[in-house]
């Protein structure tokens, strides 16, 4: 991947707590149950209002959660301007791709623990990612983290199947919340946001070189 470029994105006011770093989140929740912040950017193609898609990738072989799918995302990490941020660069360093609006939180806030006993939440935020001069930018997948990609639309998340491909989540958490912001979607209409997030030629590829923490979280 290139030099990390500035993040320019606009967002919804009720992700406006994630504005600050995650040192500073965190500290405004000192009960919270973990200390470690991580993101999903989960990109819509709302260009089909009747029937969005949703950016999925395919893990690496040889990677962890070997072959299984989720949204870009990863650590929000302590030199991320804010959490926003943190989704920005995450989407960016995973597909190319670069967000232009983070429209609000998805689903609940999903805490689990790593194999070293850290105590980590994880964002879900619906993103809509931008264009140059009209031109539909390419997913650029980096192959040491994911193997494919698809563009999905709920009933293909419902049936776990696009084409020929299957769809074997991450988590059932994954799943559930891809399918709750795919929902949502196709029930919104977008107002002002001229944005759209695939190659004119497929919907898939492969590998190219404000919300309490503290509530309503679903947990491991």
């Amino acid at each position: 991947m290139d030099k990390r470029p500035e993040f320019s994105f606009t967002h919804d006011a009720g992700v406006a707590e994630f504005t600050v770093p995650t040192s500073k989140y965190l500290d405004t929740y000192p009960d919270a149950s973990f200390g470690y912040i991580a993101i999903s950017a989960l990109v819509v193609d709302s260009r089909a209002q009747a029937n969005p898609r949703l950016l999925l990738l395919q893990r690496a072989a040889s990677d962890s959660n070997p072959n299984k799918w989720e949204p870009p995302g990863g650590a929000s990490d302590d030199d991320d301007p804010s959490i926003l941020h943190a989704a920005a660069r995450e989407l960016w360093e995973e597909t190319g791709l670069m967000a232009a609006h983070i429209a609000g939180l998805a689903g609940h806030p999903y805490i689990f623990t790593l194999r070293n006993g850290k105590r980590v939440c994880r964002f879900n935020f619906t993103v809509y990612a931008e264009r140059d001069d009209g031109v539909l930018p390419v997913v650029q997948l980096d192959p040491k983290e994911h193997q494919k990609f698809v563009w999905a639309t709920e009933d293909e998340v419902r049936a776990g199947k696009v084409g020929d491909i299957d769809l074997h989540f991450t988590r059932e958490e994954v799943a559930r919340t891809s399918l709750q912001v795919l929902e949502k979607a196709g029930q919104k209409e977008m107002h002002g946001i001229d944005i759209c997030l695939h190659d004119n030629d497929t919907s898939s590829g492969t590998a190219q070189q404000k919300a309490s923490p503290t509530a309503n979280g679903s947990r491991d």
